[in-house]
């Protein structure tokens, strides 16, 4: 068994992969959350554009009604998990890079600002755009297989950076570290996701329920969707950051279940190698 104090080679119960990406995010915070930021304010400034120029259709018209308009409150919905896969997908990229500097370690301080290549760049934003069409298109088809797209493949970014292998084989093996682990990849993604999800949940909640006792005038209305986008943007901040060391700890952990990683790394330093993560598809 190889130890790292922030992340240790060894299967993780799911609290422990939980505690481990907040520890991996403490690692290198202010790259990570400063990304998530600048991602979550665009992200933000679209929705609230969107929510200001068709919220008179989405709000209630009387009494016991939940929305007026649901095409257009579907439509919410399905930009929204677009734009958290595409989010989660790019962030998963410099996540994963400061999961390989902290099993093989290096420092993190070492790492430049950017965190990976320009090279891998292009690679982890065209899978973000990539997967994002397809979890547009996902969503748009009654939501339910957009948690499908973002289970079987929210592995494909670590697997580009961490495992030394081509584009191609990095977008199939995130399906086949699914499968080996009997689904518990995905099952992990999800329940990190939701967890986010009923934080926001309870932002919308309680948005909802502050128009039913304020009588907002035009102006005044369009100052609290305003506000809402900027909560909104906060707790995205945070949301996207963790998901993203997420998914680099499942990744890792995964590989330590299915494939002795932890013996392989083991191996490496006691013959006083340089420790390569390099997957055995890659040989």
């Amino acid at each position: 068994m190889t130890a790292s104090p922030v992340l240790p080679l060894r299967p993780f119960t799911v609290g422990e992969v939980l505690d481990t990406a907040a520890a991996l995010l403490r690692s290198r915070w202010r790259a990570l959350v400063t990304m998530a930021l600048g991602l979550a304010v665009i992200e933000q400034v679209f929705m609230t554009w969107l929510r200001m120029a068709t919220v008179d259709r989405v709000l209630p018209r009387y009494f016991g009604q939940i929305v007026g308009d649901w095409g257009m409150a579907w439509l919410w919905i399905v930009v929204g998990l677009t734009f958290e896969i595409f989010m989660v997908t790019l962030l998963s990229g410099p996540a994963t890079r400061t999961a390989v500097a902290a099993v093989t370690g290096e420092p993190p301080q070492n790492l430049s600002w950017w965190t990976l290549t320009s090279r891998q760049w292009g690679y982890v934003v065209s899978f973000s755009v990539l997967l994002a069409v397809a979890g547009a298109l996902a969503a748009a088809a009654c939501v339910m297989p957009w948690f499908v797209v973002y289970a079987l493949f929210g592995l494909v970014v670590p697997s580009l950076i961490a495992d030394g292998l081509s584009p191609w084989k990095s977008f199939a093996r995130s399906p086949q570290l699914f499968g080996r682990s009997g689904v518990r990849t995905g099952a992990i993604r999800f329940l990190s996701w939701s967890s986010w999800q009923l934080i926001r949940l309870a932002v919308t909640c309680a948005a909802f329920l502050l128009l039913q006792y304020v009588d907002f005038s035009t102006v005044l209305f369009d100052y609290f969707l305003i506000l809402l986008g900027l909560v909104y943007a906060a707790v995205n901040t945070a949301a996207y950051a963790m998901m993203a060391c997420v998914d680099a700890v499942i990744h890792v952990e995964a590989r330590v279940r299915t494939e002795g990683l932890d013996v392989a790394v083991g191996r490496m330093k006691s013959r006083g190698e340089p420790i390569m993560l390099t997957a055995p598809e890659a040989s």
